[in-house]
Formats: structure tokens, C-alpha cells, sequence
């Protein structure tokens, strides 16, 4: 449901557009999520490139309230150190396969500051991925949904100039969703899971070279608390005896480049 709501709002402010202007291009990041389990001396780590795909769309204008619609696309193999859950909690390395996808609508509040325009950014998002922790029997899945809200500051030339533009900012989940199918690892049942939410900050800075290229280096991040505990049980439990469930505190980095095409 919030895909459909996130694409109608990008539909219906292209429609009321009178003019806008479309990114599309590649990027390679360095990727990284450590997690924190309680109780246990280690910190499972995932690291390595991922590769991504960017769509953008930006409604032209001088000043005043704008839209805008980001996109991105991304996957990639990367390497995962953890460790054995029944004690002595043995070290062990594998790879974790991602896929997943984003989608975003914006609003802009655009200004001029000196030969600079000035957004003001509020945004709504969707960000989607699994997560495939492989080993000898096949894959452990995870599947995330974040639904988050974006806040955030871009300077840039106007329209498709030449020069230096950056932006910074913060974004906050308000919905955490994980699906850690549970009962692919031999539990009955299967209850959704909920990273805490915590604010996490990402940042950018380009060089447009000229109205049809733009190179820019960027940083992303999520925050995740450590979960509520759920209940799960599995075939041979006793009466009225169950397992806890959590998603451990977790963060997640992202530093990497990509050229954009203007159209």
C-alpha cells in the first residue's frame, strides 16, 4: 500500500508539472552492517561493494515550492563474519547476497543564495531489501521495510550549470518491518519482527561537469535499535514454553560514487 501511495504522489506531481528534468545512472558503494548481540563477545559484521541503478525526477523551477521523486535499485555479494549462536560461539565467515529497492517523494522549498539555489527538502520513503545470509543448506532470508521520513538541505547551480553542489541531512523511520522467516528455520510460527528506530544522517557532494553529466560522491546510513522481543515456538515444545526473538541493535554505512546522465 505505501508503494502505491509513493508512486501515485510521483504521478500526479509529474502530471501537474510544467517542466522537469530527469537523472538516471550507475554507482558502485562500500558496504557495511554490524550488528550488537547482547550478552555475546562479538559483533557480526557484513562488508563489500554493492552495485546501484538511480532514477531521478526534479520539477524545474526558479524559487518557491518544487516536487521531486528518487529512486535507486541495488544488489550485491559481500562478505559476512559471525559467529556459531550455541556456545562456544565458534567464529565463522560466509557471504550475505542483497537486493532491494527505494522509492521517495519530495518536496521542495527552493531560494537563492547568491549564484546558488538553496532547497529546503522534506521527504517520504520506502526502502525495501533482502537479505540472504548463505550456507552449506541453502540461504537464511530476512526481508526489511523501512517507511522513513527525510529531512534535508541541497545547495547547487542553478538549473544544469556547471560547479560544485552538496547536501546533508537526517532521515527517521517511522515503520520498521522485518520478516526473518522464522519457520524456514524450524519454528511453527513466524511474528514480525521491529527494529527500535533511531535518526541516521547521510550526506553528498557532486561536481556537475556539464548540463548532461554530474559525478558524485555519497553517504548513506540506517540506525536500528535492538528490537522487541517476540514469541515463536517449535515442534516438541513443552506447553506454555516458547523462544524470544530479536533483531539485535544494528547500523548500517554506506560510502560510494555514481555518474548521472541529465535528460
Amino acid at each position: 500500500m505505501t508503494a502505491k501511495i509513493l508512486l501515485a504522489i510521483f504521478f500526479l506531481t509529474a502530471a501537474s508539472a510544467a517542466s522537469a528534468a530527469w537523472d538516471a545512472g550507475a554507482g558502485l558503494e562500500d558496504y557495511r552492517w554490524v550488528e550488537y548481540p547482547e550478552g555475546i563477545d562479538g559483533t557480526p559484521k557484513e562488508y563489500g561493494p554493492r552495485s546501484a541503478l538511480f532514477v531521478n525526477w526534479t520539477q524545474d523551477g526558479e524559487r518557491g515550492l518544487l516536487y521531486a521523486w528518487r529512486a535507486k535499485l541495488y544488489a550485491g555479494k559481500v562478505d559476512y563474519d559471525t559467529f556459531l549462536l550455541a556456545a562456544p560461539h565458534t567464529p565463522v565467515s560466509t557471504q550475505t547476497e542483497y537486493s532491494g529497492a527505494a522509492s521517495e517523494a519530495q518536496l521542495l522549498y527552493r531560494s537563492n543564495v547568491g549564484s546558488y539555489k538553496l532547497d529546503q527538502i522534506g521527504g517520504l520513503g520506502l526502502d525495501v531489501w533482502r537479505r540472504a545470509i548463505l550456507n552449506s543448506g541453502g540461504s537464511q532470508i530476512e526481508d526489511f521495510s523501512i517507511l522513513f521520513l527525510r529531512a534535508g538541505l541541497r545547495l547547487a547551480k542553478p538549473g544544469k550549470q556547471a560547479g560544485l553542489h552538496a547536501e546533508l541531512g537526517i532521515k527517521y523511520p517511522v515503520s520498521t518491518n522485518e520478516d526473518a522467516h522464522l519457520t524456514s528455520l524450524g519454528y511453527t510460527t513466524n511474528p514480525a519482527i521491529s527494529p527500535g528506530r533511531a535518526a541516521s544522517g547521510y550526506a553528498e557532494i557532486g561536481y556537475r561537469i556539464n548540463p548532461r553529466f554530474d559525478v558524485l560522491g555519497y553517504y548513506d546510513s540506517w540506525r536500528f535499535k535492538r528490537s522487541e522481543d517476540v514469541r515463536a515456538n517449535k515442534p516438541g515444545d513443552l506447553p506454555g514454553t516458547y523462544w524470544l526473538i530479536h533483531q539485535p541493535e544494528s547500523k548500517m554505512d554506506a560510502v560510494g560514487i555514481k555518474l548521472l546522465v541529465s535528460f
